[in-house]
């Protein structure tokens, strides 16, 4: 749109001053035909000698060829005002420019007479008498030795040069056309080589989403190298503060495996006083009877329970300390999940799955990792279904580098002021629980370099969101 409006802001100028030149130009060359036959009548004796040198001098015009077409001599002295002498050239213009007659010329006189009554040169605007009367024309005056109007000499000149503006006008639009085709091409071009260079910005972008170091290609224009170089440093930018939250995030693991693994051993070793000195107690209590026996029996038994729940503790917690290290590859899907199924349905009470691939067939997890995450997501929807009918639904979803994987049941949901601290370790809905479960869960996601949320049970149920980044090296923490 810019090249249309300076090529016509270019073309309309060149015209209007081609033309003016041209117009102008003319006017001159009239100007000193006029000058020069008004030198000649002047100095001429009587009106016969006038008659004889306009005659001779319009004879020599017609020799000399040019653009003049009609010249005229009029008398304003004479009443009326009267032709002195006229002369048309042989010419080819149309046959209805005619040369003007003694009354158009007459008209024509005194539509400037007042003009010519001061000696000024006119020049009529040919627009202004039609078609037929349409030539380039000035008008010059004679006076006599009192400074009075005695004559008016006209020149007609036929306004060929015109034909000339108009070739001018066709060569400057064909040029006009031309550059116009050449700027579209050269703007297509320009566009083509921005739009490649933009999709290799989009492809440096799309890099660093999957945690990778986008390959420097110099752009050849300033504002988009600088564009490509930030977002390369962005890259090592990220994969700096990555490096640096996962040695944090292993540092804490560390610490934390350490820790679980510190406290598991100071707790087992009374623990296992307690439960040795607890078996020779419950030996010794087996003597009794009546009443003593039968407090007894629910004494040990409390407490038979009690070393069984704080065994379980820390074996959960040290479970949920242990560092994780995925080994992702590359998974079938319906292979995956059937045999997850086929795994549950072994040791749980039945239920009804659905699962909707998409058309995701394969992604990329450690498939052992994965498998307990699900395992313990069905766990805790059977426990919660509470023998109820089961029906869980599965769907799978690829965006980009991300694999969506959407887990709902039909059981009772989370409870509301639970559901922001529900990944926490012993926060648990279940009497008895020890809330260890969505913990490791939350735990086996992040460490593949992913995210579990609760969205809520639109259905009643409970829904779970997993995303898992997808190319091979993901995860590793």
């Amino acid at each position: 749109m810019v090249a249309v409006l300076v090529l016509a802001l270019i073309w309309g100028w060149f015209y209007q001053r081609f033309y003016q030149s041209l117009d102008r130009e003319a006017d001159q060359r009239l100007q000193r035909i006029a000058d020069a036959l008004r030198i000649e009548i002047s100095e001429a004796e009587d009106a016969e000698d006038r008659y004889s040198r306009v005659m001779q001098s319009f004879w020599q015009l017609e020799k000399s060829g040019g653009l003049i077409q009609n010249m005229y001599l009029l008398d304003m002295s004479a009443e009326p005002p009267a032709f002195i002498a006229s002369h048309s050239l042989p010419g080819n213009r149309a046959l209805s420019m005619l040369p003007p007659t003694a009354e158009e010329a007459e008209d024509l006189a005194f539509d400037y007479i007042n003009e010519l009554d001061r000696g000024e040169m006119v020049f009529p605007d040919p627009y202004a008498y039609g078609i037929s009367r349409r030539f380039k024309i000035v008008l010059c005056p004679v006076l006599d030795e009192l400074g009075m109007l005695a004559s008016v000499i006209g020149i007609e000149a036929d306004m060929e040069y015109l034909k000339l503006v108009s070739d001018f006008r066709r060569l400057l639009a064909e040029t006009v056309l031309a550059a116009l085709i050449l700027s579209l091409l050269v703007a297509w071009l320009l566009a083509r080589s921005f739009s490649r260079k933009i999709t290799h910005l989009n492809q440096s972008l799309e890099a660093v989403e999957l945690e990778q170091c986008p390959k420097h290609q110099p752009m050849g224009v300033n504002e988009l190298d600088l564009l490509g170089r930030g977002i390369e440093k962005l890259s090592h930018e990220i994969a700096r503060q990555r490096l640096q939250v996962q040695r944090l995030y292993e540092q804490k693991l560390d610490e934390l495996a350490f820790t679980g693994g510190a406290i598991a051993h100071e707790i087992r070793n009374p623990l296992s006083a307690i439960e040795m000195h607890f078996g020779l107690l419950k030996r010794q209590l087996t003597g009794l009877a009546g009443t003593q026996a039968d407090a007894a029996a629910t004494a040990l038994a409390e407490i038979s329970g009690q070393l069984a729940h704080l065994r379980t503790l820390i074996e959960n917690y040290l479970t949920y300390s242990r560092k994780v290290q995925p080994k992702s590859q590359r998974v079938d899907l319906k292979e995956f999940f059937d045999r997850l199924l086929t795994s549950r349905r072994a040791v749980l009470t039945d239920f009804a799955c659905e699962i909707d691939f998409g058309s995701v067939t394969h992604a990329w997890f450690d498939p052992t990792l994965l498998q307990q995450v699900f395992e313990n997501l069905i766990n805790n929807s059977v426990q919660a279904a509470a023998g109820k009918p089961l029906q869980l639904k599965i769907a799978i979803e690829l965006h980009g580098s991300q694999l969506t994987i959407r887990f709902a049941d039909n059981g009772p949901g989370i409870a509301a002021d639970l559901r922001e601290k529900l990944f926490t370790p012993f926060v648990s809905g279940r009497e008895g629980g020890s809330g260890f479960g969505l913990a490791l869960i939350r735990k086996l996601v992040e460490a593949h370099g992913g995210e579990i949320s609760y969205i809520g049970d639109e259905g009643g149920g409970a829904i779970f969101l997993i995303e898992v980044a997808q190319h091979e090296d993901s995860g590793g923490r």
